[in-house]
Protein backbone atom coordinates (compact mmCIF):
# COMPACT_ATOMS: atom_id res chain seq x y z
CA UNK A 1 0.00 0.00 0.00
CA UNK A 2 1.27 3.36 -0.98
CA UNK A 3 2.47 6.01 2.11
CA UNK A 4 0.54 8.68 1.12
CA UNK A 5 -2.65 6.39 0.81
CA UNK A 6 -1.89 4.30 4.34
CA UNK A 7 -1.28 7.88 5.94
CA UNK A 8 -4.93 9.56 4.76
CA UNK A 9 -6.09 6.21 6.29
CA UNK A 10 -4.67 6.51 9.70
CA UNK A 11 -5.32 10.49 9.83
CA UNK A 12 -8.86 9.66 10.01
CA UNK A 13 -8.14 8.89 13.80
CA UNK A 14 -8.08 11.91 16.27
CA UNK A 15 -9.26 14.37 13.49
CA UNK A 16 -9.33 17.31 16.55
CA UNK A 17 -7.28 20.28 15.91
CA UNK A 18 -4.86 21.05 18.53
CA UNK A 19 -1.54 22.94 18.58
CA UNK A 20 0.36 19.74 18.31
CA UNK A 21 0.19 20.18 14.45
CA UNK A 22 2.84 23.34 15.09
CA UNK A 23 5.38 20.61 16.03
CA UNK A 24 5.77 19.42 12.24
CA UNK A 25 7.19 22.70 11.74
CA UNK A 26 9.93 22.36 14.20
CA UNK A 27 13.47 21.39 13.30
CA UNK A 28 14.37 17.82 14.33
CA UNK A 29 15.54 17.85 18.16
CA UNK A 30 18.34 15.21 18.60
CA UNK A 31 21.73 14.49 19.75
CA UNK A 32 24.20 12.96 18.28
CA UNK A 33 27.43 11.89 20.54
CA UNK A 34 29.35 8.86 22.35
CA UNK A 35 32.85 7.61 21.89
CA UNK A 36 33.93 4.91 19.36
CA UNK A 37 34.06 2.93 22.76
CA UNK A 38 30.65 4.02 24.23
CA UNK A 39 29.41 2.64 20.25
CA UNK A 40 30.86 -1.02 20.87
CA UNK A 41 29.36 -1.02 24.29
CA UNK A 42 26.10 0.20 23.23
CA UNK A 43 26.31 -2.71 20.52
CA UNK A 44 27.84 -5.75 22.20
CA UNK A 45 24.52 -6.95 24.19
CA UNK A 46 22.89 -6.14 20.51
CA UNK A 47 24.88 -8.55 18.65
CA UNK A 48 24.53 -11.14 21.53
CA UNK A 49 21.41 -11.37 21.32
CA UNK A 50 21.92 -12.38 17.61
CA UNK A 51 20.97 -9.06 16.04
CA UNK A 52 22.76 -8.74 12.59
CA UNK A 53 25.64 -6.20 12.67
CA UNK A 54 24.18 -5.06 8.69
CA UNK A 55 21.32 -3.64 10.60
CA UNK A 56 20.74 -0.08 11.97
CA UNK A 57 19.08 -0.29 15.60
CA UNK A 58 15.98 1.36 17.22
CA UNK A 59 15.61 1.26 20.53
CA UNK A 60 12.86 2.53 22.00
CA UNK A 61 12.58 3.27 25.32
CA UNK A 62 10.07 5.18 27.79
CA UNK A 63 11.80 8.56 27.49
CA UNK A 64 14.27 8.40 24.30
CA UNK A 65 14.47 6.73 21.28
CA UNK A 66 17.80 5.61 20.20
CA UNK A 67 18.93 4.81 16.36
CA UNK A 68 22.62 2.85 16.36
CA UNK A 69 23.81 3.27 12.64
CA UNK A 70 25.47 0.44 11.18
CA UNK A 71 27.50 2.56 8.72
CA UNK A 72 28.04 4.91 11.16
CA UNK A 73 29.77 5.21 14.53
CA UNK A 74 27.14 7.62 15.93
CA UNK A 75 24.13 7.32 18.37
CA UNK A 76 21.16 9.51 17.23
CA UNK A 77 19.05 10.40 20.35
CA UNK A 78 15.24 11.34 19.66
CA UNK A 79 14.19 12.84 23.43
CA UNK A 80 10.87 11.58 23.26
CA UNK A 81 9.94 8.01 24.36
CA UNK A 82 7.04 6.02 24.74
CA UNK A 83 5.25 8.19 27.57
CA UNK A 84 6.15 11.34 25.54
CA UNK A 85 4.52 9.95 22.42
CA UNK A 86 1.44 8.53 24.75
CA UNK A 87 1.03 11.88 25.88
CA UNK A 88 1.50 14.44 23.24
CA UNK A 89 -0.30 12.41 20.63
CA UNK A 90 -3.16 10.65 22.65
CA UNK A 91 -2.11 7.14 22.07
CA UNK A 92 -3.78 5.58 25.04
CA UNK A 93 -7.14 6.99 24.07
CA UNK A 94 -9.72 5.64 22.64
CA UNK A 95 -9.34 4.64 18.89
CA UNK A 96 -10.70 7.58 17.46
CA UNK A 97 -8.73 10.13 19.49
CA UNK A 98 -5.28 9.08 18.94
CA UNK A 99 -3.41 11.17 16.34
CA UNK A 100 -1.13 8.06 15.02
CA UNK A 101 -0.84 9.83 11.52
CA UNK A 102 0.71 13.10 12.86
CA UNK A 103 2.63 10.76 15.17
CA UNK A 104 4.78 9.10 12.22
CA UNK A 105 4.77 12.52 10.76
CA UNK A 106 6.48 14.38 14.00
CA UNK A 107 8.70 11.37 14.29
CA UNK A 108 10.12 10.67 10.42
CA UNK A 109 10.86 14.38 10.95
CA UNK A 110 13.03 13.77 13.63
CA UNK A 111 14.80 10.05 11.91
CA UNK A 112 17.88 10.12 11.01
CA UNK A 113 18.30 10.48 6.94
CA UNK A 114 20.98 8.02 6.75
CA UNK A 115 18.34 5.16 8.00
CA UNK A 116 18.49 2.05 6.69
CA UNK A 117 16.77 -1.57 6.92
CA UNK A 118 16.48 -2.13 10.74
CA UNK A 119 16.08 -4.00 13.81
CA UNK A 120 13.49 -2.62 16.44
CA UNK A 121 13.72 -3.09 20.07
CA UNK A 122 10.87 -2.56 22.28
CA UNK A 123 8.48 -4.01 24.84
CA UNK A 124 5.45 -3.96 23.07
CA UNK A 125 7.00 -5.72 20.03
CA UNK A 126 5.02 -8.79 22.36
CA UNK A 127 2.32 -7.98 20.08
CA UNK A 128 3.88 -9.08 17.16
CA UNK A 129 5.40 -11.84 18.52
CA UNK A 130 1.71 -13.34 19.70
CA UNK A 131 -0.13 -12.52 16.39
CA UNK A 132 -0.71 -14.50 13.25
CA UNK A 133 1.87 -12.70 11.35
CA UNK A 134 4.17 -14.67 9.63
CA UNK A 135 8.05 -13.34 9.80
CA UNK A 136 10.48 -14.28 6.67
CA UNK A 137 13.04 -16.81 7.77
CA UNK A 138 11.67 -16.41 11.24
CA UNK A 139 13.22 -13.21 11.85
CA UNK A 140 12.19 -10.42 9.73
CA UNK A 141 8.30 -8.85 9.20
CA UNK A 142 7.91 -7.61 5.86
CA UNK A 143 6.30 -4.00 5.36
CA UNK A 144 3.20 -4.50 4.18
CA UNK A 145 2.39 -7.52 6.53
CA UNK A 146 3.40 -4.42 9.80
CA UNK A 147 1.46 -1.89 7.64
CA UNK A 148 -1.89 -4.57 7.95
CA UNK A 149 -1.05 -5.57 11.19
CA UNK A 150 -0.35 -2.07 13.01
CA UNK A 151 -3.87 -0.49 11.11
CA UNK A 152 -5.94 -3.62 12.78
CA UNK A 153 -4.12 -2.86 15.83
CA UNK A 154 -4.94 0.78 15.52
CA UNK A 155 -8.53 0.62 15.41
CA UNK A 156 -8.67 -1.40 18.37
CA UNK A 157 -9.30 -0.91 22.17
CA UNK A 158 -6.28 -1.78 24.70
CA UNK A 159 -7.97 -4.64 26.25
CA UNK A 160 -8.07 -6.56 22.88
CA UNK A 161 -4.10 -6.35 22.83
CA UNK A 162 -3.52 -9.39 25.50
CA UNK A 163 -7.04 -10.83 26.19
CA UNK A 164 -5.64 -14.21 27.57
CA UNK A 165 -3.93 -11.90 30.17
CA UNK A 166 -5.61 -11.76 33.85
CA UNK A 167 -3.14 -8.38 34.34
CA UNK A 168 -2.39 -6.12 31.48
CA UNK A 169 0.92 -6.44 30.66
CA UNK A 170 3.59 -3.25 30.25
CA UNK A 171 3.80 -3.64 26.99
CA UNK A 172 -0.01 -3.34 26.20
CA UNK A 173 0.18 0.39 26.99
CA UNK A 174 3.46 0.92 24.25
CA UNK A 175 1.78 -1.15 21.21
CA UNK A 176 0.52 1.66 19.32
CA UNK A 177 3.43 4.66 20.33
CA UNK A 178 5.76 1.88 19.42
CA UNK A 179 4.55 1.01 16.05
CA UNK A 180 4.50 4.79 15.18
CA UNK A 181 7.95 4.39 15.50
CA UNK A 182 8.24 1.09 14.07
CA UNK A 183 6.15 3.08 10.67
CA UNK A 184 8.06 6.10 10.52
CA UNK A 185 11.42 4.37 9.94
CA UNK A 186 10.04 2.43 7.44
CA UNK A 187 8.84 5.29 5.79
CA UNK A 188 11.88 7.23 6.37
CA UNK A 189 14.62 4.42 5.31
CA UNK A 190 11.89 2.47 2.41
CA UNK A 191 12.65 -0.39 4.03
CA UNK A 192 11.16 -3.75 2.91
CA UNK A 193 11.26 -4.95 5.92
CA UNK A 194 12.59 -4.76 9.59
CA UNK A 195 13.62 -7.15 12.38
CA UNK A 196 11.34 -7.12 15.76
CA UNK A 197 13.46 -8.13 18.56
CA UNK A 198 11.60 -7.67 22.68
CA UNK A 199 15.87 -7.58 24.07
CA UNK A 200 14.97 -6.24 27.69
CA UNK A 201 16.24 -3.00 28.45
CA UNK A 202 18.10 -3.66 31.42
CA UNK A 203 20.45 -5.50 28.88
CA UNK A 204 21.62 -1.94 28.06
CA UNK A 205 20.73 -0.20 31.61
CA UNK A 206 24.04 2.04 32.10
CA UNK A 207 24.64 2.97 28.75
CA UNK A 208 21.93 4.72 27.19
Amino acid sequence: MHNDKYMRKLDTLGQEKNELSDLLADSPEYAEHGTEDHIVALKKPVWAAGIPNHLDIIHVGENHIHILSSSLETLHVIPNGILDLNHQFNLRKAPNKRQIALCIKWLSCRLPPTLQTFACIGRGLHSLQQSAVELEQDRYCLREDFLLFAQQLALQEFHTFAPDSPSKPLWVQEVIALHCVILAGLFKSGASKFMPHTLESTSLTGLI
